[in-house]
């Protein structure tokens, strides 16, 4: 049975809230008229061989599948405020060079299904981050989505959100399905950058409904 971890590992997933959020936050053009570099439509289905809708058993077959991952090497936590269910796992280069992440499996609060996945490199993982592996890990990823035809209403390439912080890629699928990359790079208190900085890679079957608990009209 995968292991439950620690309440500061549970704030790590807040991110997913964060992730939701975003589409609201960049400037969405005519729905009508689509984007990228090619014809071929982009398919967001889930995570390798985790598909969006999986149980959580499907989900930890997936696991065992992809990264020969099980039992104790899998974490699994309930959000108390979404009361969506999340497991994790630790993966050394996802992508070649790219160092160690985290993957985040996330499970609706009625469904109990795959919703949400979220990958982190940097900070997050590690202590000492280097920032030129964090970049060049975001570089590729974003030429390997540009790749394919998005819509156009919340689609980005390298927009910026904030000081230090770059929506590097944004695009949904035709079942409206997002991919979204995130690098956080944040100034330290002497100026510098690099030590805190971070990537995240989310896909989301449902960015606008995701399947998480709120309180309804009138139920107070």
């Amino acid at each position: 049975m995968p292991r439950v971890k620690s309440i500061k590992q549970l704030l790590e997933v807040a991110l997913f809230i964060f992730s939701l959020t975003l589409f609201l936050t960049v400037a969405e053009a005519a729905k009508s008229i689509d984007t990228g570099t090619s014809q071929e439509w982009a398919n967001i289905d889930g995570f390798r061989s985790a598909k969006f809708g999986f149980n959580e058993s499907a989900v930890l077959k997936a696991v065992k599948k992809d990264f020969k991952i099980k039992g104790k090497g899998v974490s699994r936590v309930v959000n108390s405020n979404e009361k969506t269910i999340t497991l994790s796992i630790n993966v050394k280069d996802l992508l070649a060079g790219s160092g160690s992440s985290k993957v985040f499996y996330i499970l609706g609060y009625k469904s109990k299904k795959l919703i949400h996945v979220n990958v982190i490199w940097g900070r997050s993982v590690e202590k000492k981050p280097k920032a030129e592996k964090v970049v060049s890990t975001a570089n590729q990823l974003r030429n390997y989505f540009a790749q394919k035809r998005y819509r156009k209403n919340g689609f980005a390439l390298n927009a910026q959100l904030g000081e230090g912080t770059i929506l590097v890629f944004q695009g949904k699928d035709q079942k409206g399905r997002a991919a979204r990359l995130l690098l956080n790079n944040p100034k330290n208190k002497d100026g510098k950058v690099g030590d805190n900085i971070a990537l995240t890679l989310s896909y989301i079957e449902k960015p606008e409904n995701p399947d998480v608990f709120r309180i309804k009209d009138g139920d107070f």
